[in-house]
């Protein structure tokens, strides 16, 4: 039971979220909800399954699994999404399995990717463009910016994956 219950909300939760992005084409939202349905679904159908005989404990350990399941359903949803490697794969897999070096790097040119990057984010209303330069518009994304920062920096001693060692000294 507390392995089948977490499976099966899990399940559920990974179909919602696949509909909900191919429905919406927002990403952000199947995420949440695929979030919510597996921290409500478990505990809820848990207790309805084993009644009186509900154990907290049990409760508890189903769905810590549960969430850890959806920790990786989320990596791996992620990786697919957002890895360029992953995504020159698919690109080259849809041309028939080959593609030449100059449409890879029509598809994935620099200028191109920082532009469609900033035009989702400004249309997000995350970002904005005053005096030529870009500000975020958000208190709560420049707190969490600065919140990841400074995980960086705690972590890899570096403030951005664009530093190297020498940039530091």
């Amino acid at each position: 039971m507390i392995f089948i219950v977490p499976a099966a909300i899990l399940t559920i939760a990974i179909i919602i979220d696949i509909l909900i992005v191919h429905l919406t084409r927002k990403r952000t939202l199947g995420y949440v909800c695929s979030f919510i349905i597996t921290l409500i679904g478990v505990p809820t159908l848990l207790a309805t399954l084993t009644g009186s005989d509900s154990d907290i404990f049990q409760i508890i350990l189903a769905l810590g699994f549960a969430l850890m399941w959806w920790f990786i359903y989320l990596n791996i949803a992620q990786a697919i999404e957002s890895s360029l490697r992953i995504r020159m794969l698919f690109e080259i897999q849809k041309n028939g399995g080959q593609l030449t070096l100059a449409a890879l790097e029509n598809l994935y040119n620099d200028e191109q990717l920082i532009t469609i990057r900033l035009r989702r984010l400004e249309a997000s209303k995350a970002i904005m463009v005053k005096d030529n330069h870009w500000h975020l518009q958000s208190k709560a994304l420049r707190k969490t910016a600065q919140f990841f920062s400074a995980l960086k920096r705690l972590f890899l001693k570096r403030g951005s994956q664009f530093e190297t060692p020498k940039d530091q000294k």
